[in-house]
């Protein structure tokens, strides 16, 4: 590649000694030779930073690795991450996730050659627990995204649509607009404040990314999830208020968290089949107006 930037990858990680060292490795065999490893550790309870800096010391790979003696949120400890960056863009992993070899050679082209600010990609899915790897997106939530890159904002600002696995993206806006450390989707964040300001996004359609789906991941932690929704959407509440369409989806979002922590902490069947149909209800009369929404209850009672 002719114009080569340094790329600094941020390995974010916490008591991920089975998987720390498949993560350092898809970083270490890549493609594209001009990177930088950032390895920060967040005071881990196993061996994950003994395994994931001797990895990372078995390589020719210039890295430093962080070993924290306090735990921090994930925003935090990737505004920690940034400012030991010496890259022109970085590009973000999780120790429990991994990359395909050619993923920072191709990102790197991608952002180039389309002259965009930051850009996401397609992968795969890992399903731990099932050992089954699947497609990150079926085709018609892939189709959405693809579509909605050239009004990102707008079609995302009521719903994390994408997966940020690998998010590839210039320091700089990273520097001048950092993570909220008040928000734990601070993918999503990310996502809404820099395509709000007007930077670019881009979606490259190759599978460059593994993620790993793990029982106590957070897209199943609802209380979370919960919680970063109200966070985030009260940040453009009056842009979503302002639109009619937004406005619905938002409410509708707005029940399925509310549900999703009831649900998550409902201690029956029984139970669980009464929050959902309740959740049916109420969504219903979200989205549908008279007379539609006579018979949709009527088909719930």
């Amino acid at each position: 590649m002719a114009n080569s930037p340094l790329v600094s990858v941020l390995i974010i990680t916490m008591n991920h000694e089975k998987f720390i060292e498949q993560a350092c490795r898809s970083v270490i065999s890549q493609t594209y030779n001009n990177i930088e490893i950032i390895f920060l550790d967040n005071k881990s309870d196993d061996k994950t930073f003994e395994l994931g800096k001797a990895a990372l010391t078995k390589s020719n790979i210039p890295f430093t690795a962080i070993e924290n003696t306090e735990r921090f949120g994930v925003a935090k400890n990737l505004n920690i991450l940034v400012s030991h960056a010496s890259g022109d863009y970085i590009s973000i992993l999780s120790g429990d996730d991994w990359y395909t070899d050619n993923s920072i050679e191709e990102k790197v082209k991608f952002i180039q050659e389309k002259n965009v600010d930051f850009a996401l990609s397609d992968g795969y899915k890992y399903l731990q627990n099932e050992d089954r790897l699947i497609d990150a997106y079926s085709l018609k939530t892939k189709e959405k995204i693809i579509n909605s890159i050239p009004n990102f904002f707008h079609e995302n600002v009521t719903q994390n649509i994408p997966i940020n696995v690998g998010v590839f993206v210039k320091k700089d806006l990273l520097k001048e607009y950092p993570f909220d450390e008040n928000i734990h989707a601070e993918d999503w964040d990310m996502n809404l404040r820099l395509t709000s300001l007007g930077y670019r996004i881009g979606f490259i359609d190759k599978k460059l990314f593994y993620y790993r789906i793990l029982s106590n991941s957070l897209s199943t932690n609802w209380v979370l999830m919960e919680d970063a929704f109200q966070k985030i959407t009260k940040k453009y509440i009056e842009y979503i208020n302002a639109d009619n369409k937004l406005k619905k989806k938002y409410t509708v979002n707005l029940l399925k968290h509310k549900y999703g922590v009831k649900l998550s902490l409902a201690k029956s069947e029984k139970e669980k089949r009464k929050i959902t149909k309740e959740w049916k209800r109420e969504k219903y009369k979200a989205k549908y107006t008279q007379p539609i929404l006579f018979f949709k209850l009527l088909f719930l009672k």
